[in-house]
């Protein structure tokens, strides 16, 4: 009986071990896995190769659409500036199609003059003007009997030299004592002086003044204004008057604001009395305190009597130098002032004949007085 029961066990416990071992000692089974995954990655490679040219067909399609669309940006915008500066593709043909033109000499600056006086809708008399009332043309065979020295006397400014050489020279070379009053910074301010001088003639400083009008209206450089300090505007005159050496005297270009204003005016007056200079008055407003500023430091004054050029007319000058001449003859002596205008200049070339017969031409500094 021990037989039977301890046999059949080991018979069958036998082939378990073997089993189990065999399992342990056998291949595993993922090398047939491995030989699969061979095989994808080459259908992978192939299915890739196949798939490359198509993903590089689309970034190419991306490009072109990206630059076709930029190109038709950025033409649609050249276009519209076009449309909108059409003087720009014009300048541009022009350019290519026309020849150089030809750069303008310096010497051709009387188209960069600055504004001249601001006349107000009526002229502004002076005391010998409203004194005297136009008179219709007369024979003045009293004044012609007259020796030459006792005439009445007259004295012409020429205001606002400095922009136009050619005819500067040619109010200069007249047969007559004129005062050339020149603008500081001008073009050729320093060659206009230096001629006038030459020639005889007195030389005056055209001191830009704030009008009321400003800054609609510039005055220019080298001006007078309202919001300089005290030190601000003698600085600025002295330099003014530096700059054209050898004057003898000073009138305002402008300055319909600045001659109303008391402490300005006797600023300016303090720089005269130093400098031992004479003061005209354009009269560029009634309300101007120019005679009681020279009044107070006693610094030789005049005042215009005329403005000659009033209206830019042949025949309004003519009227206006008759009227000069007349009030000369009532008081004795008269003051006008004109600008460089080819009119005047036209207008003053044929009267002063007749003008000489009547009365006596002389420089501003001999007409001012201490008031």
């Amino acid at each position: 009986m021990a037989t039977k029961e301890s046999t059949p066990p080991k018979k069958k416990s036998a082939p378990k071990k073997v089993s189990a071992a065999s399992k342990k000692s056998a291949p595993p089974k993922k090398a047939a896995p491995r030989k699969k995954s061979s095989a994808a990655k080459k259908k992978g490679a192939a299915s890739a190769k196949k798939q490359g040219p198509a993903q590089g067909s689309r970034l190419g399609d991306k490009i072109v659409t990206i630059m076709t669309t930029s190109f038709f940006v950025i033409f649609g915008l050249f276009v519209a500036y076009v449309l909108i500066h059409p003087q720009v593709s014009e300048k541009a043909t022009k350019s290519v199609s026309a020849p150089p033109e030809k750069v303008v000499p310096l010497k051709i600056a009387k188209f960069e003059k600055p504004d001249f006086e601001i006349f107000p809708a009526k002229p502004i008399p002076s005391r010998r003007a409203a004194a005297t009332p136009r008179a219709a043309k007369k024979v003045f065979a009293d004044t012609r009997q007259l020796p030459k020295d006792q005439r009445p006397v007259v004295a012409i400014i020429i205001d606002d030299f400095g922009y136009d050489m050619d005819l500067a020279k040619r109010f200069l070379a007249l047969d007559a004592k004129l005062t050339c009053a020149v603008l500081p910074h001008s073009v050729y301010f320093k060659r206009i002086a230096q001629l006038a001088r030459k020639k005889g003639h007195d030389v005056m400083l055209h001191q830009p003044m704030e009008p009321n009008e400003y800054p609609m209206i510039d005055p220019g450089p080298g001006a007078l204004l309202s919001v300089m300090t005290p030190d601000e505007r003698i600085q600025q005159l002295n330099a003014n008057i530096d700059l054209i050496p050898g004057i003898c005297g000073v009138n305002n270009h402008m300055g319909s604001k600045t001659t109303t204003m008391s402490d300005e005016m006797n600023q300016i007056f303090t720089v005269l009395k130093k400098r031992g200079l004479f003061f005209i008055d354009s009269r560029t407003t009634a309300a101007t305190l120019s005679l009681s500023s020279a009044r107070l430091f006693k610094v030789p004054f005049a005042e215009r009597d005329v403005f000659l050029d009033h209206v830019r007319k042949e025949s309004e000058i003519r009227a206006q130098i008759e009227h000069l001449v007349n009030i000369a003859e009532v008081h004795g002596k008269a003051l006008g002032i004109g600008h460089p205008h080819e009119v005047t200049y036209e207008v003053l070339k044929k009267a002063l004949p007749d003008m000489k017969k009547r009365v006596r031409l002389i420089p501003a500094s001999e007409i001012v007085e201490v008031f």
